[in-house]
């Protein structure tokens, strides 16, 4: 089975294989976020849904888009808002 380019370069950000390339595009469908964060993508709308999601949501008219370099902060520093980087740092 043939994947897209995308949730391809989603699997490899899982991985630690690739950067995130913010010429391409800045956002990530909540799908796609899903994929990096190796959860289910059913998992992923419940949590937006119940405002859990550890990365900030973007709703853009029907789609929810994840920001990549938001979500690559939670997947670095396990934070995602800066107040919080501060105070840690």
């Amino acid at each position: 089975m043939r994947t897209s380019g995308k949730l391809s370069d989603a699997r490899q950000l899982a991985t630690g294989e690739i950067r995130i390339d913010m010429d391409a595009c800045a956002t990530l469908s909540l799908a796609e976020a899903a994929l990096v964060l190796g959860i289910h993508r059913s998992t992923a709308s419940e949590l937006h849904r119940r405002g859990e999601f550890p990365v900030p949501v973007l709703q853009i008219g029907h789609r929810c888009r994840v920001s990549k370099i938001q979500l690559e902060r939670f997947l670095l520093v396990g934070q995602t808002d800066a107040a919080e980087l501060i105070k840690d740092a």
